[in-house]
């Protein structure tokens, strides 16, 4: 369980504590890992003070080695993942060490789960039955990851699945890791909750945004398969152009003129081409 451990996680922390450690059926033992410098004094003294969780602390920011650090610490058969703000649901490890039992073999179990935003509950998942069907092709239509929603064998899948991670989109790439490299099994039954609203979320911050590019790139260094690789190809182009909405909206035109050329010249950018009608108009205001 990575966190920054800044005060105003505190409340949500302890929820998605208490979440693992009151799982029937399996046994969880929490492995926090303290990233970065802006943890408080008295959460993280709270965190180190409880006999029951393993804690490792990170001085500098950096979620792939968050997750690396953590997964070193496991000695447990199965690993699993859970960000700080969300929660397990109840008898969610037992299902999911159960999948991992059954025949035939597999690395990797992957259950549905809840996104959870302001209009409600809304599955990861719709259909399960196509995801497993093709989960690579799958993922072009959207991500069926979440990050506490999976359970991996520990003697299968080593610290190293965390090498090369980007910063940003890491719930896309780790899944094409599994689809690419693991035997996986899914599951219909929803064992997460994934708060999609809360607040100083990654997923909705500036550096999300001008990240998500050299997340791609990296994405695409992957082993994947000649049409999966052109869809995620395609995605650099709404990368980059929303880099160039963002400092339109900062006032920052110039720096918004070279993100929207630089969307035009990847695979399927001509998408972005009435971007330019809004750039010359903010220019025309200046």
């Amino acid at each position: 369980m990575p966190t920054l451990a800044h005060q105003t996680r505190d409340a949500l922390l302890r929820r998605a504590l208490d979440s693992v450690l009151e799982q029937q059926g399996a046994r969880g033992v929490p492995v926090v890992v303290i990233n970065g410098p802006g943890r408080d004094a008295a959460l993280t003294r709270d965190i180190l003070a409880d006999r029951r969780l393993r804690v490792a602390i990170l001085e500098q920011p950096d979620l792939p080695a968050a997750l690396r650090a953590g997964r070193e610490l496991v000695d447990t058969p199965f690993f699993a993942e859970l960000d700080d703000d969300d929660v397990l649901l109840p008898g969610a490890l037992a299902t999911r060490v159960q999948a991992l039992q059954q025949p035939p073999p597999c690395d990797v179990v992957v259950t549905n789960g809840f996104r959870r935003d302001a209009a409600g509950d809304t599955l990861i998942m719709a259909d399960v039955s196509k995801v497993e069907r093709n989960p690579l092709r799958a993922l072009l239509k959207g991500n069926w990851l979440l990050p506490g929603s999976w359970l991996c064998r520990t003697d299968a899948v080593g610290p190293g699945i965390f090498d090369g991670m980007p910063k940003f989109a890491e719930c896309t790439y780790l899944a094409l890791q599994f689809a690419a490299r693991y035997r996986i099994r899914f599951v219909e039954r929803p064992t997460v909750v994934w708060n999609a609203d809360t607040p100083e979320s990654a997923s909705k911050s500036r550096d999300y945004v001008l990240g998500r590019v050299a997340a791609l790139r990296r994405i695409l260094e992957l082993d994947l398969p000649p049409d999966v690789r052109t869809g995620y190809r395609g995605a650099v182009a709404g990368a980059h152009h929303g880099i160039a909405a963002l400092y339109l909206r900062e006032g920052e035109l110039q720096q918004a003129w070279r993100w929207h050329l630089r969307s035009l010249r990847e695979p399927r950018g001509w998408r972005h081409l009435l971007f330019t009608r809004r750039l010359l108009q903010a220019a025309w205001k200046v």
